[in-house]
């Protein structure tokens, strides 16, 4: 593959959207979720700031419940500087 066809794809794939990522207690373990679901078809966040704000609105709904909320890009990665930003909520 060519460097500049390994660039589009990788400019592409951040273009397409945000997830926020969570985990919650389950069983006595924590499992990880996020939302919106990519693999049922919903439609990603627009953007990174967006997915912030909701990150934020669902950690303030589910504080204690729901742990180690951040931002994720179309694969999954966290975001640049999330670790600065990530809401343990607990």
């Amino acid at each position: 593959m060519k460097m500049q066809d390994a660039i589009k794809i990788i400019d592409d794939a951040e273009k397409q959207g945000f997830m926020v990522s969570f985990e919650h207690a389950k069983g006595g373990m924590l499992l990880g979720d996020y939302f919106p679901d990519k693999h049922a078809g919903e439609k990603l966040i627009e953007s990174e700031e967006i997915a912030w704000l909701l990150a934020r609105q669902f950690a303030a709904k589910t504080r204690g419940r729901c742990v180690n909320i951040y931002v994720v890009d179309v694969n999954f990665n966290p975001v640049k500087g999330y670790i600065e930003r990530i809401i343990r909520n607990r």
